[in-house]
């Protein structure tokens, strides 16, 4: 690596993890539940997992445990369904070994982007990602009493 002109290295990792929180800390977002650099889910999937976290410490401020296990089971749903779409097999692909297959895959993938392939398969998509998995209404109560 330090005598190469050209060093070209990428690490894809999932996490994947059986509870989100002990005690009174939580993992969100990335921490908690990255399905991949390549899923395309990691801004969705952390805004709706703070969406849930939020509403669930709303709903249940006075009791932590309870607040943080609703959020684990209303979210984990969710969270298959984002992780479960990432194929590893698939995401070699993006990871060539060798110098002429690290060029074939900056023209095939600037070719898909000159071509705006990305944004034709979005719009023809037939659902939203994560399946039909729905987020839930957490209404914001008037008060809440704080301890």
């Amino acid at each position: 690596m330090r005598h190469t002109e050209s060093f070209y290295s990428q690490e894809v990792v999932q996490v994947r993890t059986d509870t989100w929180s002990r005690g009174r800390v939580a993992l969100v977002g990335d921490a908690a539940h990255c399905a991949s650099p390549y899923s395309g889910m990691g801004t969705s999937g952390g805004l709706v997992g703070a969406y849930v976290l939020a509403g669930r410490l709303n709903r249940h401020g006075h009791d932590l445990p309870t607040a943080l296990a609703g959020y684990d089971t209303v979210l984990r749903p969710f969270v298959d369904a984002i992780q479960a779409e990432v194929k590893p097999h698939l995401l070699r692909l993006a990871m060539p070994r060798s110098r002429r297959a690290v060029d074939a895959f900056h023209a095939v993938t600037a070719l898909a982007c000159r071509l705006r392939v990305p944004e034709l398969v979005a719009r023809h998509s037939k659902e939203d990602r994560g399946g039909d998995w729905q987020l839930p209404d957490m209404p914001v109560s008037a008060h809440r009493d704080v301890p």
